[in-house]
């Protein structure tokens, strides 16, 4: 049986990003820290986005929140930047009867590490959340490594090569230091730059910096594409991810990963799928609600899940993982669900 993935250590060749941190380093632009909510609220049902508020991904977790015109049942609904792991574990511990109107959206690794209650020390969950369940997938993004100038085709091309990469915590940077130590064994021959979005691109005139993780492949109104521009003089290309890599991660760690084809034309990189999960304790009524309107709406939103089939693709994803009233959803439908 795997083990839970142990804490990574601060890799030698990091320390210099530690001099790029932000004040308190923890949360994404954007996105704040999650409030205790007061019982007066409780009738508005939040549903947090991991996506930093500025991102055109949170734009489209916005609109979420007109399920209640369609579904009165769900009632009031919100949609607030919330960073992972602090959208799951600021709510794991409290009352049932409150704790069913905070809704996460949740990635392919945080579902996993949050259910089994693990994770490295900056980026896990000291509670075993099997109460936490997935309702349906939102939307596939893909995230890898991307560096400036002549195309690197093999990994072994970065070492000794300046990274940007968000600070700890985040899905993003945790995805990062799983393909360099266990997809490639390279983490310690590389330097991860801690850096925010807004500075990678002044980071890269100045010569900082060779690449970055930051180059996250997301939905947009023209389909998927990369977060950063790529230009003629100093053109920004994608180190191909392979199955061996992904392989090799799965081994290593409590937790499945898979490739992401999302962009079209492009090499395969790591999937990040990124869904709406549920406590046990949520209303049946709403989450039903919720589904029936990803069915219905989906379509409309760029880069969303456009039908049950596409709604049910998360990767490792096994019927215990589920919501009852997801699973019912996509048996309905003709969907098969492993286990």
């Amino acid at each position: 049986m795997t083990q839970p993935i142990p804490a990574f250590a601060l890799s030698r060749r990091s320390l210099l990003g530690r001099a790029m941190l932000v004040p308190g380093g923890l949360v994404l632009p954007g996105c704040v820290t999650a409030p205790a909510p007061a019982v007066d609220s409780a009738a508005t049902t939040t549903i947090y986005s991991p996506a930093p508020a500025t991102t055109s991904l949170h734009k489209l977790y916005t609109q979420l929140a007109s399920a209640s015109e369609d579904f009165r049942v769900l009632g009031s609904l919100e949609v607030l930047p919330v960073a992972l792991p602090e959208s799951i574990n600021n709510f794991a511990n409290m009352d049932p009867s409150l704790r069913q109107y905070h809704w996460p959206i949740v990635t392919t690794i945080d579902l996993q590490l949050a259910r089994a209650g693990t994770g490295p020390d900056w980026h896990g969950y000291p509670r075993v959340n099997s109460d936490l369940k997935l309702v349906c997938t939102f939307t596939d993004t893909a995230v890898g490594i991307s560096m400036w100038g002549e195309p690197v085709t093999d990994p072994e091309q970065l070492r000794g090569k300046r990274i940007a990469a968000p600070p700890r915590p985040s899905a993003v940077r945790l995805m990062t230091e799983l393909l360099l130590r266990d997809g490639w064994g390279i983490l310690d021959d590389v330097t991860l730059v801690d850096m925010m979005p807004p500075a990678v691109l002044p980071a890269r005139a100045a010569g900082k910096v060779d690449g970055t993780s930051w180059n996250i492949v997301g939905p947009t109104p023209n389909g998927h594409r990369p977060s950063l521009p790529s230009k003629p003089d100093d053109p920004l290309t994608y180190v191909p991810v392979g199955q061996e890599a992904v392989d090799r991660i799965n081994a290593a760690n409590p937790f499945d990963l898979a490739l992401s084809h999302a962009l079209e034309g492009g090499p395969a990189l790591l999937s990040l799928a990124q869904g709406l999960a549920v406590w046990d304790e949520v209303d049946p009524a709403k989450v039903g609600a919720m589904l029936e309107y990803i069915e219905a709406n989906g379509a409309s939103i760029p880069g969303f899940a456009a039908n049950a089939t596409e709604m049910a693709a998360w990767p490792g994803l096994t019927a215990d993982m589920l919501s009852p009233v997801a699973k019912a959803f996509y048996r309905a439908r003709g969907v098969k669900i492993p286990g």
